[in-house]
């Protein structure tokens, strides 16, 4: 009955700068900062087993009690994630130079052609600090499916015809009890700034 009400949820709560893209996160209208505390039930992260872009072992384990943030990419994404992957470098460089230390974990959402040497070319092109950026893969479609939708309330859903992927387009913010407590614009509304302020206001209250 809660899986399906999950699986309920990820549909009813799709939207976003398009229809390919919708997800639980846009159900705010677009706004920058969003408090996902205030949600009838802790938005709690599920476990993982992955690799990272050098094939080092990355799970879930850790993580526990670090701050980090979650965003999805796939390499070959034609449209957002040319997007996102810039504003999340500009927005690590921001975390460095404010002194906010969190992790950044990104999850492939094509982990069949996203090898760790295909995404640490990926996260170089982008300038990527890979001290505290891991750009993750290892697992199975399915896996990374149920971890989105069970962790981060979004779908992720190959659309075969436009070569495309269905996936998150927010950052989200995890604490170190593994609970997301933010998300964060990660394309139209982004702002570094703004992002690092509310983070470091958010870590300050923990």
């Amino acid at each position: 009955m809660l899986k399906q009400f999950s699986v309920m949820l990820g549909v009813l709560l799709l939207s976003g700068c398009s229809f390919l893209y919708e997800d639980a996160s846009e159900s705010a209208q677009g706004e920058a900062v969003i408090d996902t505390t205030a949600a009838d039930e802790p938005w709690m992260t599920g476990e993982f087993e992955a690799v990272n872009q050098h094939g080092e072992d990355v799970t879930s384990a850790d993580l526990e009690g670090e701050w980090w943030l979650a965003k999805t990419i796939f390499t070959r994404c034609p449209t957002v994630c040319n997007v996102m992957s810039p504003n999340m470098a500009e927005l690590q460089q921001e975390m460095e130079e404010a002194g906010v230390e969190a992790r950044i974990v990104s999850f492939t959402v094509d982990p069949e052609f996203d090898t760790p040497e295909q995404l640490e070319s990926y996260g170089e092109s982008y300038g990527a600090d890979f001290d505290s950026w891991d750009f993750l893969t290892g697992y199975e479609r399915e896996d990374i499916q149920t971890y989105a939708l069970d962790s981060f309330k979004a779908q992720v859903q190959e659309i075969p015809e436009q070569n495309d992927i269905m996936h998150p387009i927010r950052f989200f913010f995890v604490n170190p009890e593994g609970q997301v407590v933010r998300m964060y614009a990660g394309e139209d509304s982004f702002d570094a700034e703004v992002t690092v302020e509310d983070m470091q206001s958010v870590m300050e209250e923990n």
